[in-house]
């Protein structure tokens, strides 16, 4: 069978499944790559949500920022005070006057807000603190002098740049190929799993399948399992996707292999 009828076999038709076996080894790996891009629908719509969160919140904030220029390499503005603003995922500082030090902003930082400062002579960012922000920037905060190619930064320019900016189309499909790894690695050690409960399933019922021959029918036999998980993944973030896919393919694999031949019983001689 080709891998689109064992992919129709698997949502309709479980019993046509136990002809997997015969699949070679490499279209299997084929499969599981295909089943990782399934499972890594979720994230990347959670990713570009979170995106889409970002972009509204410095739209907000833009709406906020008054008007001001670089003089010298310094914030200059026409009597305007500074302020503290908090959206849903920014924590924005303008400080025109100096009264808040750098310290001051990456402070401000928690959980997962971003924090970013105009301060007198420059601007702060501060990121979440994880591995991969320690690796690529060595702390989780960044400061830039205005003297530093942004002497030409002024408010008006910043609130147009923000108001029309928007989400590049490539960010989900970015997003999407990064987490087909993670998802491959799951899926994967998930897969091994429920292979060895089809293995002692098979012994329980005397079915001759290998222990490779068992992984690639049960590969298979995720399939509606994993599609189903990515589901609902999408409206409950939180659900135990391994758990369910172990036990939904299992019982997928037992409706496929209960038809297989059992190895007859040698007879006592007379």
């Amino acid at each position: 069978m080709t891998l689109r009828h064992l992919f129709t076999a698997s949502l309709t038709r479980f019993s046509e499944l136990k002809n997997a076996r015969q699949i070679s080894f490499g279209k299997t790996v084929l499969y599981l790559l295909f089943l990782s891009l399934i499972m890594a629908i979720p994230f990347s719509v959670q990713v570009w949500q979170a995106f889409q969160g970002l972009q509204a919140d410095t739209q907000k904030i833009a709406a906020k920022i008054p008007d001001f220029t670089i003089v010298n390499g310094k914030l200059t503005t026409e009597d305007t005070e500074g302020f503290i603003y908090q959206t849903n995922s920014i924590i924005f500082t303008f400080d025109p006057e100096g009264k808040r030090s750098v310290k001051d902003v990456v402070n401000d930082q928690m959980g997962n807000f971003l924090s970013i400062g105009l301060l007198p002579e420059e601007v702060v960012f501060a990121i979440p603190s994880s591995n991969v922000s320690t690796q690529l920037l060595g702390s989780n905060q960044v400061e830039i002098n205005y003297t530093q190619g942004l002497s030409s930064l002024d408010g008006a320019h910043i609130r147009e740049y923000l108001a029309e900016s928007q989400i590049p189309w490539w960010v989900l499909l970015i997003s999407l190929l990064v987490s087909i790894y993670p998802a491959l690695i799951n899926l994967l050690m998930t897969l091994v799993i429920a292979t060895f409960g089809g293995v002692v399933m098979n012994s329980l019922r005397r079915v001759s399948l290998s222990y490779f021959e068992t992984l690639k029918t049960i590969t298979f036999a995720a399939t509606l399992p994993v599609i189903l998980a990515a589901v609902i993944s999408l409206v409950a973030p939180s659900f135990d996707v391994s758990v369910f896919v172990i036990l939904a393919s299992l019982f997928i694999f037992s409706q496929a292999t209960k038809d297989l031949p059992k190895p007859s019983t040698p007879q006592k001689p007379q």
